[in-house]
């Protein structure tokens, strides 16, 4: 396994990679577009590499309230109104590609 990309050009779907916070994150080529379009200083890779964090004030990985989702990436600051959404699947996060505002 590769360590997290910190560019999302560099991430290629469905690999897995890992975390300096321990996680095993993988994402999908629609979440890949998503991030290149609207994380393009990589933020919410710097979250998901921060891992779990409490929901307010902090830079890092969230509860979702999305229904069959277990995770949210939250950023401050320009890009913070975005969300990327997963979901843990045999021990490994997956982000498929859901984007929420907030």
């Amino acid at each position: 396994m590769e360590a997290l990309p910190d560019n999302w050009a560099d991430i290629q779907p469905d690999t897995v990679y890992f975390s300096t916070s321990g996680l095993l994150v993988l994402f999908g080529s629609e979440q890949i577009k998503l991030g290149l379009k609207y994380d393009r200083k990589g933020k919410h890779l710097k979250a998901i590499e921060k891992g779990l964090v409490p929901p307010r004030g902090n830079v890092g990985l969230a509860a979702s309230q999305e229904s069959g989702y277990d995770f949210k990436s939250k950023v401050l600051g320009k890009g913070g109104d975005r969300r990327f959404h997963a979901k843990f699947i045999d021990g490994i996060l997956h982000f498929p590609g859901l984007v929420t505002e907030h």
